[in-house]
């Protein structure tokens, strides 16, 4: 079966909270049960939430990746479930990601600025938007600690973990050669 991209729009049935907060709750439930199911369907992509919008890059079977699109359409947590694009494609994207997210970050705001938008709305985007936003989301770094690849986060966390620990000893070796 041919592989495809399919892009969408769609506004949040909830009161999102402020970006500074962290990951609205809401985007956290749908990230951590995409990175479940998406796998087991063949799945990958990519998803950003903003200003009250969603925009998410679907990729995969078709069948599968329609199959998607259609029980999204139900979901109660958004509505006007708006189809931005579909197209054939030779390969994924988003080979590491059964769904990624990228929060609100400097390629997007760069993105915005350049298209003459004040805020985050994908229902306004043509083609070309659609096709820059999907490349945003897919040079992006992640910005949901989930079951996604992390690769150097990890090691730099590794990092941090033992020079803190390196610290810890070296200070508790002081401490006993002062008292005894």
């Amino acid at each position: 079966m041919a592989l495809i991209r399919l892009a969408y729009a769609s506004r949040a049935n909830f009161n999102p909270r402020p970006e500074n907060k962290g990951v609205e709750p809401h985007v956290a439930r749908i990230l951590m049960s995409s990175r479940r199911n998406n796998p087991k369907q063949g799945l990958v992509g990519g998803l950003y939430f903003g200003d009250g919008f969603f925009f998410q890059c679907l990729e995969g079977e078709s069948e599968a990746v329609h199959d998607l699109f259609n029980r999204l359409r139900d979901d109660e947590r958004h509505r006007d479930v708006t189809l931005l694009l579909e197209e054939p494609i030779q390969k994924r994207s988003f080979p590491d990601w059964s769904m990624k997210y990228v929060p609100i970050e400097a390629d997007v705001k760069a993105l915005l600025r350049d298209s003459g938008m004040e805020r985050f709305n994908p229902f306004v985007f043509d083609g070309t938007l659609t096709q820059a936003m999907i490349n945003c989301l897919r040079r992006g770094p992640e910005g949901f600690d989930g079951t996604a690849k992390r690769g150097n986060q990890d090691r730099f966390e590794k990092a941090a973990l033992l020079i803190a620990g390196a610290v810890v000893i070296i200070g508790l070796v002081a401490v006993g050669t002062i008292l005894f």
